[in-house]
């Protein structure tokens, strides 16, 4: 009997088939354990994609809304000079209190040249700055007036959008949790949260922080009784050897100050080195001299005596041709 030609390709179709069917009934079983097991996470994941989508858009919208307004943080330090510095700063402090602001820090001493000296730092509302420095001619003469202003408009609405976003996700894990039917799902959201929950207040400080820069000014404000003099640095030859001269003098101050700080040092160890030198002595050898021969002592070995005392050996010695009894000399 003989075989169709086609019998071994409908064969070969047949178990392709087979393994084509088992493979994708066992992904299917890969997926299904997969997606059991880590749902948590891809809710987590899902957060996280809203959480960057509504960032974005929200910082798009916000950085692309026409005549918004700007937030600048304005800060300044200025000079005032009169003759009672006490009476300015008290002066000082009423004129920011009824301006609406608050001194932050008040300081009042005597310089070197025993005279009264006064510094502030006064927090003023924004749009009463230029107002507040005009009013403080009426106190004494202002001036080196410097103000500086930062936009931060950028970074406030960064933040808002990320606050914004936050919240969100806050809310949302606060409702898988309200609808956790495991205990695993359970701790995964509430870690999840806690972490969300510490983002979102860091960032909401940051921003209270910038609201506050930009909704008051900082001003530092220093009281003086006389304007400091201009200090006229002399060029040429004389202001080298001027320069010269104090570099030399901050050297030498360098020097002195590092003798002082060895000398402690020196005197301690001089002292040590001459106890143990001291003790050295004592437990040496022999260290009173060399017995003196007596009666009873046997000769000293270091050779005959001479002339210049016993036991030199300080120069040459010549040795003497011995003579026997009944010999010659050899």
């Amino acid at each position: 009997m003989r075989s169709s030609p086609r019998t071994p390709t409908i064969v070969a179709i047949a178990l392709l088939g087979s393994l084509l069917l088992a493979g994708c009934s066992s992904t299917d079983g890969e997926a299904e354990v997969s997606d059991a097991a880590g749902s948590a996470d891809r809710a987590s994941l899902a957060i996280e994609a809203e959480d960057s989508a509504a960032g974005a858009s929200g910082l798009q919208v916000g950085s692309s809304a026409p005549g918004e307004d700007r937030e600048i943080i304005t800060t300044g330090a200025l000079t005032v000079v009169a003759a009672d510095p006490r009476a300015a700063v008290q002066s000082i402090s009423e004129l920011v209190e009824a301006a609406g602001g608050r001194v932050e820090s008040r300081a009042e001493r005597v310089g070197e040249d025993e005279r009264a000296v006064g510094s502030l730092t006064v927090r003023v509302p924004a749009d009463k700055v230029t107002a507040t420095v005009d009013a403080l001619d009426g106190i004494g003469e202002v001036r080196d007036v410097s103000l500086d202003a930062e936009d931060v408009t950028a970074t406030a609405i960064d933040l808002d959008a990320r606050i914004q976003a936050l919240g969100t996700s806050v809310g949302r894990l606060q409702t898988l949790m309200a609808e956790a039917s495991t205990t695993a799902d359970l701790l995964a959201a509430e870690k999840e949260l806690t972490v969300r929950q510490a983002e979102l207040e860091s960032l909401q400080s940051q921003r209270a922080s910038i609201s506050d820069k930009v909704d008051m000014s900082t001003l530092t404000i220093e009281v003086l009784s006389q304007a400091p003099a201009a200090q006229i640095r002399p060029g040429g030859f004389l202001g080298g050897l001027s320069a010269g001269w104090g570099a030399l003098l901050v050297a030498l101050n360098a020097v002195v100050v590092a003798a002082g700080a060895l000398l402690p040092w020196l005197v301690a160890a001089t002292l040590v080195l001459l106890v143990v030198r001291a003790v050295l002595r004592v437990l040496r050898p022999g260290s009173s001299g060399a017995p003196r021969s007596g009666p009873g002592s046997p000769p000293s070995s270091d050779g005959p005596a001479g002339p210049d005392g016993p036991g030199d050996d300080s120069g040459p010695q010549e040795t003497a041709p011995l003579v026997g009894s009944g010999g010659r000399r050899g």
